[in-house]
């Protein structure tokens, strides 16, 4: 399902037309993403000893200190994977959004104060994103299912080659009632590398949203395109809780 899904998805975003690599460089100098805000993100391991309730039990602690310091994060969502048996996970992420590079330094000087060195053994993403929303609808409950996919551009090709094709993918979807809350983030230092997250209400949800897509006629015009401009790899599917909001 994953990998189908991101086939469908990303089909969708690839150029339409056959110009050639100079006016692919040549859009890609006036045409850029107008980011919203920054995202880092911290790949945790639980340690021996250590279960999921142990992160359960340290989360209020965590949100009375980022409370009380008032300026730290924007946004912070604690990612745990969805996971098709019933082995516990030993693994999750942890997603903060901000808009001062500040920010997400203060947030890991904080886990350290806190000891959360003692439930998990978290590595720092080495570069932060710069991220947009591509869908005015927003589903800020929580939790919700983030399903994220990792991607390269290829050669010639970037954000500009793909922005009037994805204005047409949002068009479909606002035509078609399809309801998705999508985020689209380029790595700080290299505009070649995109991540495209997905958001829905519930699994449920994301199960009829491809079924939906899928049934479009539009949809099965696109296959294939996605190779044409970029290469991603299989998708990752999380249940994300935000734990906390400092800033409307």
């Amino acid at each position: 399902m994953k990998s189908i899904f991101a086939l469908i998805i990303f089909t969708f975003l690839a150029s339409c037309s056959g110009d050639s690599n100079d006016a692919d460089l040549d859009l890609s100098n006036f045409i850029k993403p107008e980011y919203e805000f920054k995202e880092s993100l911290l790949r945790c391991n639980l340690v021996p000893g250590e279960t999921l309730n142990s992160v359960e039990r340290f989360i209020p602690k965590l949100v009375n200190s980022l409370s009380e310091a008032g300026d730290s994060l924007d946004e912070l969502y604690f990612l745990f994977p969805v996971i098709e048996d019933e082995i516990e996970t030993q693994n999750f992420e942890l997603l903060s959004k901000y808009t001062e590079e500040a920010s997400f330094d203060r947030f890991n000087l904080m886990l350290s104060a806190l000891s959360f060195g003692d439930i998990a053994d978290c590595n720092v993403s080495s570069v932060s994103s710069r991220s947009l929303r591509l869908t005015n609808h927003v589903i800020n409950f929580s939790p919700v299912i983030a399903e994220i996919l990792e991607c390269e551009y290829l050669d010639g090709y970037s954000y500009a080659t793909m922005k009037l094709v994805i204005e047409q993918f949002i068009d479909a979807l606002i035509k078609n009632n399809l309801t998705i809350d999508i985020l689209y983030s380029e790595n700080e230092n290299s505009n070649e590398n995109f991540q495209w997250t997905n958001i829905f209400s519930s699994i449920e949800s994301r199960v009829d949203f491809v079924e939906s897509w899928q049934g479009l006629e539009i949809s099965k015009q696109i296959q294939g395109l996605l190779l044409k401009q970029s290469a991603c790899k299989s998708s990752r599917v999380y249940r994300q809780y935000q734990v906390i909001k400092l800033k409307n």
